[in-house]
């Protein structure tokens, strides 16, 4: 409801009497002259206009209302007010300024401060800002605003400084000016900073600026403080504590300062005292120059400081700082495990709420100093929270630092990393990329954690895994596994691949890796020979390489382990490489794995290794001559320094396998009797070859021992009886003296070598029988029993039986005449046997009756009945045959033939006879002669029908060679 000029007069005169003109209000002078002219405010604006502030404004008010009133200045607000500024007290512009908006109106507050701007403009100034503080509402001063009236406050105040005492400084940086500095400038601070002291300095304050504004100004106070400290006088508080001395010196601008100057600026700087008063930026500075980064006492504190109330953006400030700093990170394992719990606690709080960029913040740039110290059940909380991208993004980190984690903690990370992957396969979402390279697939699930990772997993996860694309993401031991499974161990173009990629920079610990590897696959290996030999070649030249650095352990580990199935593969060349840097240790370990495998190797290979061994024991031995150590021939005596032995009390055998193991065998002998003290006994057959025991024989006096002779034959009759039994018999014919076997040992012989040789008779082929007969067994045919023989020729043809009998016939005159004559029934026997099953062993019609004679019984035809060879022998009854009959038989062909009664063939009938043993070979054709049935009927002898009968006079004649 509007009040009539009359009660508007009375509510005035009633509040007057209680305020004087100066106390007005700037709501009482717009309803004072509102109530003068009541004739709207353009004409009240003129009314005012007319009068002098302030001693005329009561006459010009009591004009009108015959005394001044006052009464409430709730009033609405209009721009016309600031028509009346120059009439109105600071105090009362302040309350203007306040109440109709000026503060976020840069016209107005620029009416403002023209106003103010006088001759008393300090003045004004300071009553405005001190009025504007005691106003009751919040002041809520637009940046633009307080700009505009921080310009022209300070423009007012900046000519009054050279004249300020302390107080004055107090008065309007700690109180006028607070609601205005969050606009001082960096020009403006350093005018300030021209005029003050040390004490005015530190009056300076800090409050509600922005970060911009914040860093502008702290140079400017820094400056200062340079510029105080080069003048010699520092500006430094009384008190030894460093947090206050910081205070003092830039409040809550120390945080903008560098480090180093502050370390320059305040004495003793650099403990943890003021660690409360540092951004953490500082904090990272101090950290990383104050040995913090190796002190878990101190690191704590650094971590106490930083979890506050901003402890995320703290930490991440801190991290990053970390990182630009000068000097390389050197972070104590320990300290690191520290720094990483402490983060994590405050990190993990925030994971929900984590965007990509965080992720990628965190992890790719701050955490990463402290990434190794990542445990699995960190990780299991992130990837808790993280999608695929995300979860690349955490894989693609820990893979940047995956050489600074300990091996146990990249194998303990990785089952965490495989869990996730099949979680999300479970649940349908896998996490792969669209690239259908298999590499760049593994590299996004696993990274470099895909080595732990075991291959029959990775076929699960990553469809079409299998293939050699990923070679490079793979470890050496998952190489193996490939190799093993994809056929790649017999094709050998895949195994180049899979050494390519081994030999890389770590091509020793990965070729050995691989290897072990290969050895633990559950299938059995099966190399093909040409891709054993590439496989020997390629990991040969990276193991050879560091030969040099070699110890024990390093050749036991290799040789007898991993290079095991590849060693068939050896070639002479790398032995020679490989001696050239061993010892006898090393040595001794070479024989004994290059013998674990020598049944796999080629014979060839095998006589390709053996000089190799031979030539660098005959090096040592040299070596050891031009030492002057010890007796050097004897090389299984005690170590001397230069000869590869073992002690003087070892066996002959146990010095042999060391010196040679099973490459012994193609040593000559005269070489191990030569290197090997003793060498010529007995003790080391199990590891001679067959034709070096033939050599031990021929010189040790064995073919003239029974009890030696046992003992070889116990050594070759072994799994390949056979064979070294034919190469016995063959290096015995080779050795240089003449063999003179004593009958007894060559019994014990053929015994033994026809026991072993009759197993395979069912197998022989011609061959055999000629190789056997005719050449191995010869120096023991003489023995050859007519049992043994009786088997040999129940398996023989008629080509071998030929054979058989021409051998035997070789050594016809070694013989017995028992044995001789035991035997010429069995060969009777076989003809006749082969006769009454209608195959004959003869020769071609046309053959002379001698040739088929000597095929027939060869020598041994002396011992045949002349009645049974007529029977075998077509046409046998004439002369053609006279040389290979005996005496004996050439009496019953005389007598049956008509030769007695024919002067010619009775002439061959001595010719014949008239030989080396003519006196013996003529007796008995005549006694034969007297014997035969014919004769006896003419003559009447008596002893003819005593002896008719009696064919020991055929069965018995001395043969006539």
């Amino acid at each position: 409801m509007s009040l009539s000029p009359a009660r508007y007069r009375f509510r005035l005169n009633l509040q007057y009497q209680h305020q004087q003109p100066q106390h007005l209000s700037l709501g009482m002078l717009w309803q004072i002259l509102h109530l003068r002219g009541l004739r709207g405010p353009a004409r009240a604006h003129r009314g005012l206009r007319q009068c002098k502030w302030p001693a005329a404004l009561y006459s010009c008010s009591s004009e009108s209302f015959g005394q001044t009133m006052l009464f409430s200045t709730k009033l609405p607000f209009s721009p016309l007010q600031f028509e009346a500024l120059d009439l109105l007290s600071a105090s009362q512009v302040a309350q203007l300024a306040a109440q109709s908006g000026a503060l976020n109106n840069a016209d107005l507050i620029r009416l403002v401060f023209d106003r103010l701007d006088g001759d008393n403009a300090l003045q004004d100034v300071g009553e405005f800002l001190t009025a504007l503080l005691r106003t009751s509402q919040a002041l809520d001063i637009n940046p633009v605003v307080r700009d505009i009236m921080m310009n022209r406050a300070f423009a007012i105040l900046s000519l009054h400084f050279e004249d300020f005492e302390s107080h004055d400084w107090v008065s309007w940086f700690t109180v006028k000016l607070v609601p205005l500095l969050p606009s001082l400038t960096a020009e403006m601070l350093q005018r300030v900073t021209s005029y003050t002291d040390c004490d005015a300095y530190h009056v300076i304050v800090f409050e509600q600026m922005t970060s911009l504004r914040q860093q502008e100004l702290t140079p400017v106070l820094l400056g200062y403080l340079k510029q105080r400290r080069a003048s010699g006088s520092t500006c430094s508080t009384n008190s030894s504590n460093l947090s206050t001395c910081l205070w003092a010196c830039f409040g809550k601008f120390s945080i903008y300062v560098d480090y180093e100057d502050l370390r320059g600026l305040i004495e003793g700087f650099g403990s943890f005292e003021a660690l409360d008063l540092l951004s953490a930026s500082q904090v990272a500075q101090l950290a990383a120059q104050s040995g913090a980064l190796n002190n878990a006492d101190l690191i704590r504190l650094v971590f106490d400081r930083l979890d506050g109330d901003n402890a995320l953006q703290d930490v991440g400030e801190f991290l990053t700082a970390l990182l630009r700093t000068s000097q390389a990170l050197d972070i104590n394992p320990v300290v690191r495990d520290i720094m990483m719990n402490r983060a994590f606690a405050i990190l993990s709080l925030h994971f929900e709420d984590f965007e990509s960029h965080d992720w990628v913040s965190w992890f790719t740039v701050k955490l990463l100093p402290l990434l190794p110290s990542l445990t699995a059940e960190m990780l299991q909380r992130v990837t808790s929270y993280t999608d695929c991208d995300a979860y690349h993004v955490i894989v693609g980190a820990l893979s940047s630092v995956f050489e600074q984690m300990t091996s146990l903690r990249q194998q303990e990370l990785t089952p965490v990393l495989l869990g996730y992957l099949k979680q999300r396969r479970a649940s349908g979402s896998t996490c792969s990329t669209n690239s259908s390279n298999l590499s760049t697939c593994l590299w996004a699930c696993f990274g470099k954690f895909s080595i732990y990772v075991d291959y029959e997993d990775l076929r699960g996860l990553i469809e079409g895994f299998g293939s050699f694309e990923a070679l490079d993401l793979l470890s050496a031991s998952q190489v193996a596994q490939l190799a093993a499974q994809s056929g790649a161990l017999n094709n050998a173009d895949l195994i180049r691949l899979v050494f390519d990629r081994l030999d890389g920079d770590s091509a020793l610990q990965d070729v050995g890796e691989f290897l072990t590897a290969l050895l633990r696959t559950s299938q059995a290996l099966d190399i093909n020979p040409v891709v054993r030999d590439i496989m020997m070649n390629r990991a040969f030249a990276i193991l050879s390489l560091h030969f040099e650095d070699f110890e024990s352990h390093d050749w036991v580990s290799w040789f007898t382990v991993k290079l095991l199935p590849l060693l068939p593969s050896l070639t002479a060349e790398m032995l020679q490489r490989v001696t050239s840097y061993t010892d006898c240790d090393a040595y001794h370990v070479i024989v004994g794995a290059l013998s674990s495998v020598f049944e796999q190797m080629t014979s060839l290979r095998q006589q390709e290794l053996t000089p190799v061994l031979l030539g660098y024991l005959k090096q040592r031995r040299t070596s050891g001559r031009s030492s002057g150590a010890g007796p050097l021939f004897v090389l299984c005596a005690v170590k001397d320094g230069s000869t590869c032995s073992f002690n003087r009390g070892s066996s002959l055998s146990t010095c042999l396998w060391a010196c040679f193991g099973k490459f012994s065998i193609y040593v000559d002998y005269e070489d191990l009797r030569g290197l090997i003290e003793g060498f010529g006994s007995f003790e080391a057959l199990d590891l001679l070859s067959a034709s070096q025991v033939a050599q031990l024989a021929a010189q040790s006096g064995a073919l003239n021992n029974a009890d030696l002779i046992r003992l070889v034959f116990d050594r070759l009759d072994g799994d390949n009886a056979l064979q070294d039994v034919g190469e016995f018999l063959t290096a015995l014919l080779r050795t240089s003296q003449a063999l003179d076997i004593n009958p007894v040992v060559r019994d014990i012989m053929m015994n033994r070598a026809f026991a072993i040789l009759s197993l395979h008779f069912e197998d022989f082929e011609s061959h055999d029988w000629v190789s056997w007969f005719t050449v191995k067994l010869v120096p023991l045919l003489p023995s050859l029993t007519a049992e043994m023989l009786q088997r040999v020729t129940s398996y023989t043809d008629c080509d071998a039986y030929h054979v058989i009998v021409g051998a035997l016939s070789s050594v016809f005159e070694q013989m017995t005449s028992l044995r001789q004559q035991e035997l010429t029934p069995v060969l009777l026997g076989y003809l006749k046997q082969r006769r009454a099953s209608g195959a004959t062993c003869s020769f071609n019609r046309g053959s002379s009756l001698s040739t088929c004679l000597w095929a027939c019984f060869g020598k041994f035809s002396i011992y045949v009945d002349y009645e049974d060879l007529r029977e075998l022998i077509e046409g046998f009854g004439s002369f053609e045959a006279l040389d290979l009959l005996s005496a004996s038989q050439v009496a019953q062909l005389a007598a049956q033939s008509g030769a007695l009664n024919n002067a010619d063939l009775i002439r061959l009938v001595f010719d014949r006879l008239d030989g080396d043993n003519a006196l013996q070979d003529v007796g008995e054709f005549l006694t034969a002669l007297l014997r035969t049935s014919q004769v006896c009927s003419r003559f009447g002898h008596q002893s003819c029908g005593e002896r008719h009968h009696d064919e020991s006079g055929l069965r018995h004649p001395q043969p006539p060679f």
